[in-house]
């Protein structure tokens, strides 16, 4: 039988709050990759969404865990606090995203990380991404705040029209 790692537990929460998400009607899945490289040993899920009234903007949910977490799992390292994957949320939308900056950094809380990038691109127009970053491993003991984070992506994208 199959033993799944912790990043496919996870995985299977993710995917499943953002489906009940989307199966509800509070949001629009835009896209969803499963991701396996096998030169670092790294396996990435990304499901990327919107709320249904909005164009310009969305946030892609990474999750990833790399050949670290999946050696502290299988060796019983956990109290190395590796055993598990990392999780990120981009928000993405036109440059009006800027004025929105103090506003998600302020509902996510200051003990987050942001990275702020303008997109400038010759074949489409200028763009800005948010990527917060978490600054810890989640493991499987915290389900319920992955929930929560995943409801709360949705309810911040109100912020951003």
């Amino acid at each position: 039988m199959f033993d799944p790692t912790a990043f496919d537990n996870l995985k299977v929460v993710v995917e499943g709050a953002v489906y009940d998400l989307d199966l509800s009607g509070e949001i629009n899945i835009l896209d969803r990759r499963d991701l396996f490289d096998f030169a670092h040993y790294e396996r990435t899920y990304l499901i990327q969404y919107s709320l249904l009234n909005q164009s310009e903007s969305s946030v892609t949910l990474h999750l990833k865990a790399d050949m670290s977490h999946f050696i502290a799992e299988r060796k019983g390292l956990a109290d190395k606090n590796r055993a598990g994957a990392e999780i990120e949320f981009t928000y993405e939308g036109s440059d009006k995203l800027t004025g929105s900056k103090k506003e998600l950094e302020s509902a996510w809380g200051a003990d987050k990380s942001w990275e702020w990038m303008n997109i400038s691109s010759s074949l489409r127009p200028p763009s800005v991404q948010g990527i917060l970053r978490f600054n810890r491993v989640i493991t499987e003991e915290m389900v319920d705040d992955i929930l929560q984070m995943v409801s709360f992506s949705a309810e911040t994208l109100d912020i951003l029209d």
